[in-house]
C-alpha cells in the first residue's frame, strides 16, 4: 500500500508517527505525502482542547471521503474512541500504547515482505530524531484529558532508548529530541529517573545536542540536584520546559498539580544558579473555573518575577469526563479572552527583553532545519532560535554573530571561517 500519514500535538505524537512511518516501511509499504494518492490513511490525533477535538473531528470527515483504508491514532483513539466512531464508523482505532499494531491493521507487505524491520530515518528526509521515552504521566491533574489517553507511566528500558540515539547519531542526526508526556516521571516505574538517562545518552560518542521535552515539576522536584548534574553536559542543550499552569497555589490545589509556586520557582533558581542563560519555557493555564482576578494577578506577578524566555498561554478548555469540566465558577468567555490577551502581551515584552540581550555576542549554534526562503534555522546551546540569511548545511557547527533580536528568535549572521569542527567544539569554544 502506499500510506498517508498525518500528525498532530505534541512532539510525542510526532515521534509516535514517524515511528509508525519506519515500520510501515520496513514490511513492504510506501510512504505518500499526498492523500488523494494514497491508498490508506493514518491520522495521528490531539484532542488537549476542544479547538483541537473539532479541527480533529473535520480532518477524519474530509479523510473519509476518499473511502480508503482509515486509522485513526493518537489520544481521541483512546480518549474519546465514541466520538471518533461516530464520525467515521469504518475507522480502526489505535491508541497511543498500541501505535506498533500499525503494521497488522493495514496488513503486511508482500512485494517488499522480507525488508528489515529497522529502517533509517533519514530515509524519509529527517534532519533531527524524535525519541519518545516513556508512555503516561504521574500527574492527576483535574482539567486533562491527555492522562486518560496514555494512562500511567510505562518507561522505555535505558538501553533501548540509548540504542536508538546511537543509531541515529550514527546515521549523522545532530539535534535529538527526547520526549514524553512528562519526561521527569521517567523511571517511576522501573526504579531509575532521567538524570540516569541523560548521563547514559552523554557517553554515546560523536557531536550531537539533545534536547528534553517538557518535564512537570511535580517530578522534577524530587530530582532536581542529580537532574542538575546531568544538565552539565555540552551534548544537552540548556533549555527547560516547565509548566507551572497558574500563579497561585489554591488554583494548583484546584487543578491538582501536587506542587506550589514556591517550589516552581525553587527549581527555576536551582538550573539558573547553575545556567544563567538557560532557556525557560513554562505554560500558563488562563479561566480556570474559580480563578478571581486577584489570582490571575498572581500569574502575571510569577511571571515578571521569574522572567520566562517562553510562556505558552492557553485558555481552558472543559474536556468531557475530566473533574474540572463540571466544576463550579466558569469563567465567561470575554474574560477569559482577556486575561489570555494581557498575558501574551506581558510575555512577550518580556521575551524581546531577554532575547535583546544577546545583540552582539557571539555564539555557536547548530544549524537544524530550513526556514523561510532564503533562511535557515540554527540553535544556540541554550536552544534559542536563531535565523540565518546564508547557505548553511542543516547538521553543522557554526560561529554566528548575533545582530537583532525578536520575541521569538534571534537574527544573526556567520562569521568568517564559521564552520566548527568536533576539535573545536570540545576545545571549549565560547558560547551565548
Amino acid at each position: 500500500m502506499k500510506v498517508y500519514v498525518e500528525a498532530y500535538g505534541c512532539t510525542q505524537n510526532y515521534g509516535e508517527a514517524r515511528l509508525m512511518q519506519e515500520a510501515l516501511l520496513g514490511s513492504g509499504h510506501t510512504i505518500t505525502t499526498a492523500e488523494a494518492d494514497a491508498d490508506a490513511h493514518v491520522l495521528v490525533t490531539c484532542t488537549v482542547v476542544e479547538t483541537t477535538e473539532r479541527k480533529m473531528a473535520r480532518r477524519m470527515a474530509e479523510l473519509a471521503v476518499y473511502q480508503k483504508p482509515f486509522v485513526v491514532a493518537g489520544c481521541m483513539a483512546a480518549a474519546q474512541r465514541d466520538r471518533v466512531q461516530s464520525i467515521v464508523p469504518r475507522a480502526k482505532l489505535l491508541p497511543p500504547r498500541k501505535w506498533p499494531q500499525i503494521v497488522e491493521l493495514l496488513g503486511a507487505g508482500t512485494a517488499c515482505g522480507d525488508r528489515a524491520a529497522e529502517v533509517e530515518s533519514t530515509a524519509f528526509g529527517w534532519r533531527d530524531a524524535i525519541v519518545p521515552i516513556a508512555q503516561g504521566c504521574a500527574g492527576r491533574c483535574t482539567y486533562c484529558i491527555t492522562r486518560v489517553a496514555r494512562g500511567r507511566v510505562a518507561s522505555y528500558g535505558i538501553d533501548s532508548i540509548v540504542g536508538q540515539v546511537r543509531g541515529h547519531v550514527e546515521r549523522g542526526v545532530r539535534e535529538i529530541k527526547l520526549t514524553g508526556q512528562d519526561t521527569a516521571a521517567y523511571g517511576l516505574d522501573t526504579g531509575t529517573n532521567l538524570a540516569a538517562l541523560l548521563r547514559a545518552i552523554a557517553e554515546i560518542p560523536g557531536e550531537f545536542r539533545v534536547r528534553v521535552g517538557m518535564a512537570d515539576p511535580l517530578t522534577v522536584y524530587p530530582i532536581q540536584e542529580e537532574l542538575v548534574a546531568a544538565y552539565a553536559s555540552d551534548k544537552l542543550f540548556k533549555f527547560l520546559h516547565l509548566p507551572v499552569q497558574s500563579g497561585d497555589d489554591a488554583i494548583l490545589e484546584s487543578m491538582r498539580r501536587q506542587y506550589t509556586v514556591s517550589e516552581f520557582e525553587e527549581i527555576v533558581r536551582r538550573f539558573r544558579r547553575t545556567f544563567p542563560e538557560i532557556t525557560l519555557s513554562t505554560d500558563a493555564i488562563v479561566g480556570f473555573p474559580g480563578e478571581s482576578e486577584e489570582q490571575f494577578e498572581a500569574t502575571m506577578e510569577l511571571v515578571r518575577r521569574v522572567r520566562p524566555d517562553i510562556v505558552n498561554v492557553t485558555r481552558f478548555s472543559p474536556r468531557e469526563g475530566t473533574p474540572a469540566a463540571t466544576m463550579p465558577g466558569r469563567i465567561v468567555g470575554w474574560k477569559v479572552k482577556e486575561r489570555s490577551r494581557r498575558l501574551t502581551r506581558l510575555r512577550f515584552q518580556i521575551a524581546r527583553e531577554m532575547n535583546e540581550r544577546f545583540i552582539g555576542r557571539e555564539a555557536t549554534v547548530l544549524v537544524t532545519e530550513p526556514g523561510k526562503p532564503g533562511t535557515v534555522l540554527a540553535r544556540t546551546p541554550e536552544y534559542r532560535q536563531v535565523v540565518l540569511r546564508e547557505p548553511a548545511a542543516i547538521g553543522e557547527f557554526f560561529r554566528v554573530k548575533i545582530d537583532d533580536a525578536r520575541p521569538t528568535d534571534l537574527s544573526g549572521h556567520l562569521l568568517t571561517n564559521g564552520l566548527y569542527t568536533a576539535v573545536q567544539i570540545h576545545a571549549g569554544s565560547p558560547v551565548v
